[in-house]
């Protein structure tokens, strides 16, 4: 069985020093998500040094390409591509991963009752904020009728229901 990627690059980039004591970092669970972004694909960790009792930022980019992963980390170590909280950070994520933790579902949210304040509203604004065929389904409407605003204040607007019945007919 060939090593994930990112076991693959711990061990390819890291010394035997490194890599042992990035695994005791990790076996002692000194090691915290902070910050998971699926759609930039960059994850922030807070490592914690073996030795003292230091915390390191570490961030991780581009983790689900092998070929264009990014690692940063907080520490002075400059001898080679991974330090010990880098490999630890990728122990951890390898573990995420094979525990299916890191998975990205995009959401749907309903905006039936969404609020806009804005001071100019706009056919291009409009066009931005609505789906195509919310955009059809108005534009239709507003050739067989015409909408009126009757009061726009305090944040709300008051239409007449003239618009309103020819949109359900």
């Amino acid at each position: 069985m060939a090593l994930p990627y990112l076991v693959k690059h711990i061990y390819s980039y890291g010394t035997e020093e490194v890599i042992r004591r990035g695994k005791r970092i990790f076996a002692l669970k000194n090691i915290e998500l902070v910050k998971f972004d699926p759609l930039l694909g960059s994850i922030n960790c807070r490592v914690k040094d073996d030795g003292y009792s230091t915390f390191y930022k570490v961030t991780i980019e581009n983790f689900k390409n092998p070929a264009t992963l990014s690692l940063r980390c907080g520490c002075p170590y400059n001898l080679s591509e991974v330090c010990r909280h880098k490999a630890a950070a990728l122990f951890f994520i390898q573990d995420l991963m094979d525990k299916n933790m890191l998975e990205y579902q995009s959401e749907a949210y309903k905006t039936t009752h969404t609020l806009l304040r804005t001071k100019n509203l706009d056919l291009k604004m409009i066009k931005m904020l609505c789906s195509p065929a919310i955009y059809e389904d108005a534009e239709m409407l507003l050739r067989k009728s015409k909408a009126t605003i009757l009061k726009a204040e305090d944040e709300r607007n008051a239409r007449s229901n003239r618009c309103t019945a020819s949109k359900r007919q």
